[in-house]
C-alpha cells in the first residue's frame, strides 16, 4: 500500500474540503429521490394503460392469424373425410382391395400387420405413387376382414393423394380407425413401423375421444398436448370422427408438433413475457415455458402432472369461472403478474399473456430516472469541478511527494528519476524537494548501472570458458575428433531414438604398431591425424577417437546401401593419401583401414551395439583389411 492511500484511510475526514463534497451529495442525492418518487407516482398508470394497449393489438394481431391456420386445418379436415367417404363408397365391395392389403403388408408379429418399408421409402404400385407412408394394425377382437382391409386400402390412397400438400402446414397427417388401425403420412419418421406391437390407441385419450361412446355427438375435437411415445415428440391433434350408416370407419386427423405451437403461440416478442395457451378442460396446448427435453412419460399436461405454478393457477381460475371467459385482465392471479385473457374461438381456447409488473414499473421509471441522471449530472460537474483545482493545487503535489518517498524507502531509484516534476503544478519548496530527489536518484542509477556493466562483463567471460572446458571436455587432444565420453553420451541419444535410422561403424587402421614401430610415433600421430579429417568428411556422420588407432562413427541414414557407398568413398580417399607403409603384414605398401558397421536397434545396450560391430570389424580384417564389412 502506498503511503498516501495509507494517510487517506487512516484520516478520511480530516480535510474541509472532502468534508464539503460530502455533504454537497448528500443533499443532492435527497432532492433527486423526491424528485424520482413524485414522477414515479404520476407516470406508472400512464404505463400500465401503454403496455395493455400494446398487448391487446399484439394478441389480436397473434390471435387472427393463427385462427385462420388452424380453421384451415379443419377444413382440411373436411376434406380429407370428403375424399375418403367418397372412395369408400365407390370400392369398398370390390375384392381387389382386400388383394392389394395382402400384397402390401407383413404380418411381423401374431396379428400384427405392418405397412413394408418401401412405402416410406417410396415406390409406384397399383397406378399410384407412394412415399412417407406407414401403417399400424394392432391387436384386434376380431380378424381382418375384406371391409376393414379395404378400409385401410383406402385410407392409404388417400393420404398419397392429398397428404403432401399439408406437409409444411401440419406435421402428420393420418387416419385412425377404431378397430385400433392408423395410416400414416409423415416425411420424418415411419411411424407404423415403429409403434410397440402391443399398443392399442384406443387407450389413450386421444383416439378414445372420437369412439362413439365417448363422443356421441360426433364432433370434432382439439386435443390437448400430449407425448406422441412411438414418434418422440410433444404434439396435439385435430380429429374429426368419419361415420357412415351408424358405422365408425375412420377419424381425419392432423398432427402438429410442440416446436410448430411454440413458433405459432409461445413466441414472445419481448423478455421477460411468457404466453400459455389451455383448452376448455385446463389442458396446457402451448408456452413458450416449454422446452423439447420435457419428460415424455406423461401422456397429456394437465395441472395435475405438470408441475408449473402458474399454469395450474390460470387452469383453476379458468375452470372456475361461472360464465365463459371472451376477453378480461387478471392483477389477482399472480402478485408479480399482469395475465391478458383472450377466447379463442376456433377450437374454443384460451391464451394467456402473462406480463411480469416489473417491466411495467421499468417504463414507469424511465422519466424520474432521466430526471435523475440529469440531476446528477449537473451535480457532478459542480463537484469536479471544484475537486478538479483542490486536486490540481494541493492534493497532487503532496501525493507526489509521498510517492518519492515511499520510492525511496523501497530504494527504487530508476522510478524516482522518471518522475516528472512537470507533470504536476507545484510551487516553492515543493519543487526544490522533487528536484533533490531527483539528482539523488540520478546518482544512485549511474553507479548501480556501472555495477551491473561489470557484472556481465565477467559473466560474459566467464560463459566463454565454461563453453571452451565443455568443448575440450568432449574432444579428443590429438586428432580433434569427438572423444570416449561424447561418444557415450551420443551412442545413448541414438539407442533411445525411436524414430531416426542410424548405422553404428567401427574402424580400425591396419598393421598401425608396425607403422609406429619403424616410422615413430610422431608419424603415427600425422598419419592418424590425417586419416581423422577424412572420417569427418563423411555426410551425415559424427566420427570419434574410440582408442589408439580405433575410430567410431555415427552415420544417420536411411539404409544400409547408403553407409556402404559412403564408407567406399572414404576408404578410396584414405588410398590416395599414399600413407606409405613398407611394413604391413598385407600386399598393399601404405597405409590401409577396415570398417565393420551395423544399424543401430532402439533400446539395445551400449556393449551389445559395439560387440555387434567389433565382430563385423574382426571379420574385414580377416578379410584381409582395406574393406567393408556391415549388416543391414
Amino acid at each position: 500500500m502506498s503511503y498516501q492511500d495509507q494517510e487517506r484511510r487512516e484520516h478520511p475526514r480530516k480535510k474541509i474540503t472532502t468534508r464539503l463534497l460530502w455533504h454537497v451529495i448528500a443533499v443532492s442525492l435527497i432532492l433527486l429521490l423526491i424528485a424520482v418518487l413524485v414522477s414515479f407516482w404520476q407516470t406508472y398508470p400512464r404505463a400500465k394503460q401503454d403496455v395493455l394497449a400494446k398487448l391487446q393489438a399484439d394478441v389480436q394481431q397473434k390471435l387472427a392469424f393463427n385462427q385462420e391456420v388452424l380453421s384451415g386445418i379443419e377444413y382440411q379436415g373436411d376434406v380429407l373425410s370428403e375424399a375418403f367417404l367418397k372412395r369408400y363408397e365407390a370400392y369398398v365391395g370390390k375384392p381387389e382391395f382386400a388383394e392389394l392389403f395382402d400384397d402390401w403388408f407383413q404380418e411381423t408379429s401374431p396379428g400384427v400387420f405392418r405397412l413394408q418399408d418401401e412405402f416410406f421409402e417410396g415406390t409406384t404400385t397399383a397406378n399410384h405413387v407412394f412415399r412417407h407412408l406407414s401403417t399400424f394394425v394392432g391387436p384386434r377382437g376380431e380378424p381382418l376382414d375384406a371391409e376393414l382391409k379395404a378400409r385401410i386400402v383406402i385410407s392409404l390412397l388417400v393420404l398419397s393423394e392429398l397428404a403432401p400438400a399439408w406437409q409444411n402446414e401440419v406435421t402428420n397427417t393420418h387416419f385412425s380407425m377404431p378397430e385400433n388401425i392408423i395410416s400414416l403420412y409423415s416425411p420424418d419418421s415411419p411411424w407404423g413401423s415403429l409403434a410397440d406391437k402391443d399398443l392399442v390407441i384406443t387407450d389413450f385419450s386421444t383416439v378414445r375421444s372420437t369412439l362413439q361412446q365417448e363422443n356421441p355427438q360426433r364432433t370434432p375435437n382439439w386435443t390437448g398436448l400430449y407425448f406422441d411415445i412411438s414418434a418422440g415428440f410433444w404434439t396435439i391433434t385435430y380429429q374429426q370422427p368419419v361415420d357412415l350408416a351408424g358405422q365408425h370407419l375412420v377419424n381425419s386427423s392432423f398432427d402438429v408438433s410442440l416446436q410448430q405451437m411454440i413458433t405459432d403461440f409461445g413466441h414472445v416478442d419481448e423478455a421477460g413475457v411468457e404466453n400459455y395457451l389451455l383448452n376448455a378442460k385446463g389442458h396446457l396446448v402451448a408456452s413458450s415455458t416449454l422446452a423439447n427435453g420435457i419428460d415424455g412419460t406423461r401422456n397429456t399436461l394437465t395441472p395435475e402432472n405438470y408441475d408449473d405454478p402458474l399454469f395450474r393457477a390460470l387452469a383453476a381460475r379458468l375452470l372456475a369461472a361461472d360464465a365463459p371467459i371472451e376477453q378480461a385482465v387478471w392483477e389477482d392471479v399472480d402478485e408479480d403478474y399482469l395475465i391478458l385473457v383472450h377466447h379463442f374461438e376456433t377450437p374454443n381456447w384460451w391464451y394467456f399473456s402473462v406480463y411480469p409488473k416489473a417491466l411495467i414499473t421499468e417504463q414507469a421509471l424511465q422519466i424520474p430516472l432521466l430526471m435523475a441522471v440529469m440531476g446528477c449530472f449537473l451535480v457532478v460537474i459542480l463537484l469536479l469541478a471544484v475537486a478538479f483545482f483542490v486536486t490540481r493545487d494541493v492534493s497532487r503535489p503532496l501525493r507526489e511527494l509521498a510517492n518519492i518517498a515511499a520510492l525511496v524507502n523501497q530504494k527504487n531509484y530508476h522510478a524516482i528519476e522518471q518522475e516528472s516534476v512537470s507533470k504536476v503544478r507545484s510551487y516553492g519548496e515543493v519543487t526544490q524537494v522533487l528536484n533533490a530527489f531527483r539528482v539523488m536518484a540520478r546518482r544512485f542509477v549511474k553507479a548501480n548501472e556501472e555495477l551491473e556493466q561489470r557484472i556481465d562483463e565477467r559473466t560474459l567471460d566467464l560463459r566463454e570458458a565454461n563453453q571452451k572446458l565443455e568443448q575440450l571436455a568432449h574432444l579428443d587432444g590429438l586428432t580433434a575428433l569427438r572423444n570416449r565420453r561424447a561418444f557415450q553420451k551420443d551412442v545413448a541419444q541414438a539407442l533411445q531414438d525411436h524414430e531416426g535410422s542410424y548405422f553404428f561403424v567401427m574402424a580400425d587402421i591396419d598393421d598401425f604398431k608396425p607403422f609406429n614401430d619403424n616410422y615413430g610415433h610422431e608419424a603415427g600421430d600425422q598419419a592418424l591425424i590425417a586419416i581423422s579429417r577424412l572420417f569427418e568428411l563423411v555426410a551425415a556422420s559424427k566420427t570419434y577417437r574410440y582408442g589408439g588407432e580405433e575410430l567410431a562413427i555415427l552415420i544417420d541414414a536411411p539404409d544400409a546401401k547408403q553407409v556402404e557407398q559412403r564408407l567406399q568413398e572414404l576408404l578410396q580417399s584414405i588410398e590416395k593419401l599414399a600413407i606409405e607403409h613398407l611394413y604391413s603384414r598385407r600386399n598393399q605398401p601404405f597405409l590401409t583401414v577396415s570398417f565393420g558397421y551395423t544399424r543401430i536397434r532402439p533400446g539395445e545396450s551400449v556393449s551389445a551395439l559395439i560387440q555387434r560391430a567389433d565382430k563385423l570389424l574382426y571379420q574385414a580384417k580377416q578379410q584381409g583389411g582395406n574393406c567393408v564389412v556391415g549388416d543391414s
